[in-house]
């Protein structure tokens, strides 16, 4: 088989999110909301701003959260078969659906099945927090219904589409803080597959989930001071490690945040991170945005502006992960969200070009294709205008071919040799 992946995406209904949560982050920060608002082109950009650009762009958002998961996931496909019209004046579109005559097209090439990756977040929340409130509960479990949902919409998806392209191997969220370890072990032993192999084709395993999410700005630490919190974050990484469990942690200074601004972007700096692949060098893990900054503040330095004049990524999240990437041989970055704009890929390809050849090998070896939908509805239309600005990136079409395949196999951990051999055995199907 063929395969094309989507390594970051995310599904849910309104009933998930712990908005809670969200208000509660500017708690304990009277200017956090003005410091997370200290911004450049993250969504409230000029073209959004314009008559009642924004209210349609929130509305259209909002329909991807109203409807059941399995549901999205159909739209999903429904997009890329061509079966919506835009409402953008002049806005690109393929001669051809992105998936026709049985498979995904991009760039000319053909691709037969697509590995989807959507990613379940942990919206737990620490009693501590929520006694601060006047209107405050007991915690609860967010995570246990929210894998539920998820599996019951990727079963939908594959009763509903029997000839589906989509194939789920989906990442389960988890916060170690906010369980005990006796939770913990069990949710790795009961969701979290270890097989590192591809499931039959519309089937879901007993183990559904093929990796860990991880998601800071609500109040995760990489490597925290508590003793009793860090055992619990040493045994996710100890049995992510053992048993080649790759973890995608967000790398943006933006998103849903449960914590203050100022303490999301201690936890979600690459650097937070150094501590713990020192201890667990053999750690997979993908930073998403690829360090991304948004914030002006955090880019006002001489470094950032000699970027800048270079036309090459300003963020020291961005230089400080392509260290951690050639420092250790596990480390990814993905494309999520930041591909919503063509000036992204620009900026990225320059900044490879201008590496030595084996750095720009490294670098090219560990780029993970992802999308960010739903949550990239607030910055592009549509899945399909997302998937344009890619194909159109600066990317030549053997790293289209390496980004969305070979690299999203290894990291998940899947034999390419062997899917080299079926495909040998089955004429004009590669991986």
């Amino acid at each position: 088989m063929r395969y094309f992946s989507d390594c970051h995406f995310h599904v849910m209904t309104l009933e998930q999110p712990n908005f809670a949560a969200f208000f509660n982050s500017f708690y304990d920060s009277a200017g956090g909301l003005i410091t997370a608002n200290m911004t450049e082109n993250y969504i409230l950009t000029a073209d959004k701003l314009k008559g009642d650009a924004f209210l349609r762009t929130l509305t259209n958002t909002l329909m991807a959260f109203d409807r059941p998961i399995g549901d999205t996931f159909t739209m999903m496909e429904d997009d890329l078969r061509g079966v919506f019209t835009s409402k953008e004046k002049d806005s690109y579109a393929p001669i051809e659906p992105y998936i026709h005559d049985g498979k995904l097209h991009i760039r000319g090439m053909e691709f037969d099945k697509m590995i989807m990756i959507p990613l379940v977040m942990d919206f737990s929340q620490d009693q501590k927090e929520i006694d601060k409130l006047y209107y405050s509960f007991p915690a609860e479990d967010k995570i246990t219904p929210y894998l539920h949902d998820t599996i019951e919409g990727m079963n939908a998806y594959y009763r509903k589409n029997p000839d589906g392209l989509f194939e789920f191997y989906p990442f389960a969220g988890i916060d170690p803080r906010l369980h005990s370890m006796r939770f913990l072990e069990d949710f790795l032993e009961k969701y979290i597959n270890t097989s590192h192999r591809m499931h039959r084709s519309h089937i879901i395993p007993a183990k559904p989930f093929y990796g860990i999410k991880i998601y800071p700005p609500l109040g995760f630490r990489p490597w925290p001071d508590d003793k009793e919190t860090l055992e619990k974050h040493r045994y996710l990484y100890s049995f992510c490690e053992k048993n080649r469990v790759p973890i995608i942690t967000h790398c943006d200074d933006q998103g849903f945040r449960g914590v203050s601004a100022e303490e999301a972007w201690r936890n979600t700096d690459p650097a937070a991170w150094r501590t713990v692949l020192e201890n667990y060098p053999s750690l997979i893990i993908d930073f998403a945005h690829f360090g991304k900054q948004y914030a002006f503040s955090e880019r006002n330095n001489i470094a950032s502006m000699a970027m800048r004049l270079k036309k090459r990524p300003d963020s020291p999240w961005f230089a400080s992960l392509v260290k951690l990437i050639s420092e250790f041989s596990n480390v990814y970055a993905d494309l999520s969200f930041s591909g919503c704009t063509d000036e992204f890929y620009i900026e990225l390809m320059n900044f490879i070009a201008g590496e030595s050849r084996e750095a720009r090998e490294k670098l090219l070896s560990r780029i993970l294709f992802g999308s960010d939908f739903s949550v990239n509805l607030l910055k592009v239309e549509s899945y399909t205008k997302y998937w344009s600005i890619f194909e159109k990136s600066p990317f030549t079409d053997d790293e289209i071919m390496r980004i969305g395949g070979e690299n999203a196999l290894r990291f998940l951990g899947f034999d390419l040799k062997e899917i080299e051999e079926k495909s040998n055995r089955h004429p004009g199907i590669r991986p």
